[in-house]
C-alpha cells in the first residue's frame, strides 16, 4: 500500500465516509497533511491514530463487575 492516502483511499481503508473524514480534519481529530487544496493522510499516522482510539474488549471479571454496577 502507498505511504500517503487520498481522502477516497482513506475512506475505503478505514470504512468511513469522506464527509465524516472531512469533519474530522476540520476539527483536527484525525492526522492529515494539506498539500495545496489536497488532503493527504500518512498511512502510518492513521494506523497509530486508529490504535490509539480503538476500544479494548472487556474480559471475564471486568465484565461481571460492570454488569453488577450498571443501573437497570
Amino acid at each position: 500500500m502507498k505511504e500517503y492516502l487520498s481522502i477516497n483511499e482513506l475512506s475505503e481503508y478505514i470504512h468511513m465516509s469522506s464527509s465524516t473524514i472531512y469533519k474530522k480534519t476540520s476539527s483536527r481529530q484525525i492526522p492529515y497533511i494539506k498539500s495545496g487544496k489536497k488532503l493527504l493522510f500518512k498511512k502510518e499516522a492513521i494506523d497509530e491514530w486508529l490504535e490509539k482510539y480503538s476500544q479494548n474488549p472487556i474480559e471475564g471479571n471486568e465484565l461481571e463487575i460492570l454488569k453488577q454496577i450498571k443501573p437497570r
